[in-house]
């Protein structure tokens, strides 16, 4: 039973409810047969006592009738023929020494084994006939056979046998209304037990489970209710003790955490600041000098060519993508402080046509077809425009870098859960797991030294959070990438 309550998934209150009806059951089953058995040897014995005093008066009657034909004597028919009208008898059999039926009534059978029994071992024989189990029985007749003597000798023998057929159908009802008292009786008790021990056991149990639920989904405020000071009270309060030292050691173990975290984030940040400091002084003492130079040769250019429109043109554009060349290297010089540049509402569809404007032309984009899918319903954002500019050039030169074969750049824009988002997919080379959580490290790169140095990412990562957005990466190797900006709303 142990066993198979083992591999039957049940609550404490079933398995309670099984275990006191089985007991009780077995208890009122265990009376039941008691009684039952008592009552059946009771009415059984009734039924032999009646048998032999009927057996004793046959006898009796036999003996008052002399001679060697006495079977023959009218007295013996009119014996056997009253005997026989009794209720209970069902035939009666004379028989002599060798058996031979000398005188019958009634119906039924001759029992040879029993009269020879009987005669041969001169004492009477008592016989039931029945069939079923123990619990079960059916009772078909009551045989009694007895010898026959006549001056101290067995001259024949006299079978008698009874129906038992009321007897059956006595115990038959007996035993269906002790069936039925056993029903009601274990209805009774089990409802009572299942209310006691709910009361004292499961319900209290159960209030105890429901809290540690509630503690293991984080709740640590909740305590278990001490209802008694049995050992279902010590239960609760060893368990509210418990929880009270688990919560101090999860405060604990929180600040630990959120001090490391924080000491981590410092450490890296500083690793990464304290690197592109040292690049960005280089690369301004490297490239800020030629620069100056280029945009003033830009300004002499402007001024010759000022009636000369298309060179003008020419010359504007040169200037206004060095200028941004020259703030690119201002804002990597600033990577490490707070950002200076104006916060402002930006056009997010005109920065992306500008951005496919500037990078269609470059050679690393022949063979890429570009698929825009502008929407008119998305709203301005909350950046810089010249930032994000460099941001999304960084993303689609990354993207036609894996492209060396050609292949297609997909852009999206939309609204997810309160951000305007950008997504860049192409259908490049993609990054490898180990790599993705990498990609955002200041020089880390996978490209060869003269097609980047590592810092796109970083600091598009880094403008990004100035703006107070995120970049999301999605990527298999050999499948693509796509990168998936999220842009807070703008004012407006």
């Amino acid at each position: 039973m142990k066993w198979l309550l083992r591999k039957i998934r049940m609550g404490l209150r079933t398995e309670i409810v099984l275990n006191i009806a089985l007991l009780v059951v077995a208890f009122l089953l265990l009376i039941g047969f008691t009684v039952l058995n008592v009552t059946e040897k009771e009415i059984l014995e009734q039924k032999k006592a009646g048998g032999h005093i009927i057996l004793s008066s046959l006898l009796r009657g036999i003996a008052t009738v002399e001679g060697d034909n006495w079977y023959q004597n009218p007295n013996i028919s009119r014996i056997l023929t009253g005997f026989a009208q009794l209720k209970e008898a069902e035939g009666i059999w004379i028989v002599g020494r060798d058996l031979r039926p000398l005188v019958t009534r009634g119906r039924g059978e001759r029992y040879g084994k029993d009269l020879r029994r009987a005669m041969s071992q001169g004492t009477e024989e008592v016989r039931v006939e029945r069939s079923g189990t123990l619990w079960w029985s059916f009772y078909r007749r009551l045989i009694l056979t007895a010898p026959i003597r006549r001056g101290g000798k067995v001259i024949g023998g006299v079978q008698v046998s009874f129906s038992l057929v009321d007897v059956t159908d006595r115990l038959v009802a007996f035993r269906r209304l002790v069936l039925i008292l056993i029903l009601a009786d274990s209805l009774v008790l089990v409802t009572f037990g299942i209310f006691l021990l709910a009361r004292v056991v499961v319900n209290p149990l159960k209030r105890l489970v429901e809290v540690a639920q509630r503690i293991r989904e984080g709740e640590l405020n909740r305590r278990a209710q001490v209802e008694y000071e049995n050992e279902i009270g010590q239960l609760a309060k060893a368990f509210n003790q418990m929880v009270e030292k688990l919560a101090a050691k999860q405060r604990d173990l929180e600040k630990t955490i959120k001090k490391l975290r924080e000491t981590q984030q410092e450490l890296l940040q500083s690793e990464k600041l304290a690197s592109v400091g040292r690049l960005a002084s280089g690369v301004a003492h490297e490239i800020g000098n030629p620069l100056t130079s280029v945009l003033g040769h830009t300004e002499i250019l402007r001024k010759k060519l000022k009636d000369d429109k298309s060179l003008l043109d020419l010359v504007e554009r040169t200037k206004r993508e060095t200028e941004r060349i020259h703030r690119i290297i201002k804002d990597l010089l600033q990577f490490s402080r707070p950002p200076t540049s104006q916060i402002e509402d930006v056009d997010v569809h005109r920065i992306i046509q500008d951005c496919l404007n500037l990078v269609t032309v470059q050679k690393g984009f022949q063979g890429i077809d570009i698929d825009l899918s502008p929407r008119d319903d998305v709203p301005p954002v909350r950046g810089n425009s010249d930032q994000l500019q460099q941001v999304l050039v960084n993303i689609l030169i990354n993207a036609a870098d894996a492209m060396p074969q050609g292949g297609s750049i997909s852009i999206r824009m939309g609204e997810e859960d309160g951000w305007v988002t950008i997504s860049i997919k192409d259908t490049g080379e993609g990054i490898s797991a180990q790599d993705l959580d990498k990609i955002f490290d200041p020089f880390y790169t996978t490209k060869s030294p003269d097609k980047g140095t590592g810092l796109g990412l970083s600091i598009s990562l880094k403008i990004i959070e100035d703006f107070g957005g995120k970049i999301k990466v999605e990527s298999k190797r050999g499948k693509g990438a796509e990168f998936t900006i999220f842009l807070k709303k703008g004012s407006g």
